[in-house]
């Protein structure tokens, strides 16, 4: 802060009288209002990437020459990383629309002529904006093309779609998604101009005679013109009624009619028809719809932000008009997408949701999320225990075995019997007082057999006789955090050793690193591992089949190529559970990491990625600014840094121990897709990703951390045993 302060001062050459802190929106950046003695003000922004702030500088300074109202910039730091600028007051169009808004879209005539004020200046921006524009400066990427919409789909699709337990064919799926991509792409030559990826009402400040005047465009590209007014028109929270939005649409091919008739560079050539024009339209809200949607299942169901949890019903009814006004030709796609209206829509109505969970007691009953006291709790530990069997141990209540073994027991059949005459009562009656919600819940000793197949069957049952209700069955310890143990490096450094077994079987102190790693994490409470392979895989294998490391264990198998770190996570990602975290584990580390604060930690923040790192001396260091967000890398022996990495930057030794949420999956995909390459190192991915996703630190002070990676450390290690 004091950094952006004496650039305000060298700039104004005055000590600001006043420093406001302004809220950020949705980004990452801080924004700060300096006002001097004399009432005159202006903005200081702090952004995380040098890029980013140079494509917003850049791209403003382009536009004021080609007289388009955006704020002036008047400083820019040395780092790059802070500017000044021009301040357009705090009154948005956001805020100028706030009472139609609220009032369910009955917008006055006021507010309409600020929308078609607004929605005229769009094609000015698009394309007397394009002019001469230098599109390599554009951050990330100079050009809207085929890895954006990809990326944004399986937002959508991981994010979102799974999130709701929706079931779909991945396959079909992705065919239609290939569909809609060549659709949207189809008139590359034609209609393309600047693409301000974010233009909505927040970003639109009004001056005091409600002129527009326009901010946030520093993710702008060049693209398709079509995003922007779908993205403007489509916003989930406006509420557009029909009448307006065919209003604003009018409005907008009227001006870009203009500007094609005066011969406006960069504009097309030739106009499409306005029914051509329209259908165009639709697929680009149908994409922005499911792109909003993506967002809104990131930030509600993994960061668990309310106001997103709130937008998700809107965008729901906007899509379900989408889809009944319009002809898209992706079967598959629609059948998804109207089952899906059809369940979120109708889980927000009066009708009873039913909630069944099954359990380990060793962990505790569930607790009930809608404060109504945790209805019922059935212990079937009475009932005879697959777990005792060694066939058994390492599968759930879900598998066929288990199940089989079960059903020709008897015991729990019997048990369900008298649990469905109960249930059905209690539901019926549960209606007929209009409640709206009841928890069913099933315990045995590890929440694994029993538990799951009782849980699981008394879901498919009221689901069966009760088809209008709303039932979620959570398999509490399925969901507990996974794990990925990486065993699958040469082990050069510990030859001639590892010239005839896998680093992972080498023994310390009595046990194999591999053991010690599962051991350590069995202790934190994760009971499901993956372990990759490559060096000497089949004695990882071997050796996992014939011992028992009281945790269920599952191979990534990269015998055909190693991946490096981010690549086998990658690879591993259809083994872990769809919503549960992921930690990562060096095999040759040996250390006292706090596993279940790290957990905790990841659970807490909105971070994508939570990495553990200390303070103890190294070559190489990460980089963090205040918050603990990652910013950058630097070796301090040789100079060399990535990312930001600011004078007094907060550097920290990382540990080869993190944990990764679900969302961090398709940015890992469009990492590699990036680098046309499915092996690649995590930190260079991280680096990537940290100025598109919270990446966080959790420091632990007192870690004590050994690299078993060289000879000279393992006799060190057993000479000391």
């Amino acid at each position: 802060m004091e950094t952006l302060k004496q650039l305000y001062i060298d700039t104004f050459h005055v000590i600001p009288q006043s420093v406001e802190t302004l809220k950020a929106a949705g980004s990452n950046r801080q924004y700060v209002r300096f006002t001097d003695s004399e009432g005159q003000s202006a903005i200081g922004v702090i952004g995380t990437s040098v890029q980013e702030n140079n494509a917003f500088v850049t791209i403003s300074r382009h536009f004021r020459e080609k007289n388009l109202p955006v704020p002036e910039v008047y400083a820019i730091s040395k780092d790059g990383l802070r500017y000044i600028q021009q301040d357009l007051g705090s009154r948005s169009l956001f805020d100028a629309l706030r009472d139609g808004r609220e009032n369910g879209g009955n917008y006055g005539q006021n507010e309409i002529q600020l929308l078609r004020k607004v929605i005229r200046m769009l094609p000015e921006i698009q394309f007397r904006g394009a002019e001469g524009l230098d599109w390599k400066v554009c951050y990330p990427q100079p050009e809207f093309d085929e890895e954006n919409i990809h990326f944004d789909l399986n937002y959508f699709k991981y994010c979102f779609l799974k999130a709701t337990e929706i079931d779909f064919h991945e396959r079909l799926l992705e065919a239609d998604f290939r569909a809609l991509t060549g659709a949207l792409l189809n008139d590359q030559s034609q209609a393309w101009g600047f693409m301000y990826r974010d233009f909505q009402a927040r970003n639109i400040m009004l001056d005091d005679n409600d002129n527009p005047w326009f901010i946030d465009f520093q993710g702008g590209r060049r693209g398709p013109l079509y995003y922007d007014l779908a993205s403007f028109l489509w916003q989930a929270s406006a509420s557009y009624g029909e009448k307006i939005r065919e209003t604003l649409i009018d409005d907008y091919y009227d001006r870009l009619n203009e500007l094609v008739t005066d011969g406006c560079p960069c504009v097309i050539t030739e106009l499409p028809s306005r029914t051509d024009f329209q259908k165009q339209l639709s697929l680009f809200a149908l994409f922005r719809l499911l792109q909003v949607l993506g967002a809104y299942g990131f930030r509600g169901y993994f960061q668990r932000k309310q106001h997103f949890i709130d937008s998700i019903t809107p965008a729901i009814k906007s899509l379900k008009k989408l889809i009944a006004d319009n002809d898209f030709p992706f079967p598959y796609l629609l059948k998804i997408l109207n089952g899906l209206i059809d369940k979120q829509l109708s889980a927000n109505d009066n009708t009873l949701t039913v909630r069944i969970f099954s359990f380990s007691y060793k962990r505790g009953i569930p607790e009930d999320c809608s404060g109504n006291g945790g209805g019922y709790v059935f212990d079937c530990r009475a009932t005879h225990n697959p777990g005792r069997y060694e066939p058994f141990k390492k599968l759930t209540g879900l598998d066929e075995p288990v199940i089989r073994f079960l059903e020709e027991d008897g015991e729990i059949l019997s048990f369900l019997d008298s649990v469905y005459q109960l249930a059905d009562s209690h539901i019926k009656r549960y209606i007929q007082r209009q409640f709206t919600s009841l928890m069913f819940s099933f315990g045995c000793t590890g929440g694994q057999h029993r538990s799951v197949y009782a849980a699981q069957h008394l879901a498919d049952h009221i689901r069966e006789n009760f088809p209008t209700l709303k039932v979620v069955l959570t398999h509490r310890e399925q969901q507990r955090p996974r794990a990925l143990v990486l065993a699958a490096g040469l082990g050069t450094r510990l030859k001639p050793i590892t010239d005839t077994m896998p680093k992972a079987l080498v023994r310390v102190g009595g046990s194999t690193l591999l053991e010690r790693t599962i051991e350590t994490l069995r202790k934190a409470d994760i009971a499901n591992v993956v372990v990759n392979v490559h060096h000497f895989a089949g004695q990882i294998k071997d050796f996992l089949a014939n011992h028992k490391l009281m945790v269920k264990t599952d191979i990534s198998d990269e015998t055909q190529k190693l991946l490096d770190t981010g690549g086998a996570l990658l690879h591993a990602r259809p083994l872990f559970n769809t919503i549960a975290p992921v930690l990562i584990h060096n095999v040759d580390i040996i250390s006292n990491a706090d596993i279940p604060a790290l957990l905790q930690c990841s659970e807490q923040t909105d971070s994508s990625a939570t990495l553990l790192v200390s303070s103890r001396e190294t070559t190489r260091y990460l980089v963090f600014d205040d918050d603990g967000n990652l910013t950058g890398w630097k070796n301090v022996k040789t100079g060399e840094t990535k990312g930001s990495v600011p004078v007094n930057a907060r550097k920290y030794a990382f540990s080869g121990i993190h944990v990764v949420k679900q969302e961090i999956f398709p940015l890992l995909q469009q990492y590699s897709l990036t680098i046309s390459d499915d092996r690649f190192s995590i930190i260079d991915f991280y680096l990537w990703a940290c100025s598109r996703t919270n990446i966080r630190c959790f420091i632990q002070n007192d870690l004590q951390l050994t690299d078993v990676g060289k000879i000279q450390t393992l006799q060190n290690i057993n000479d000391n045993c």
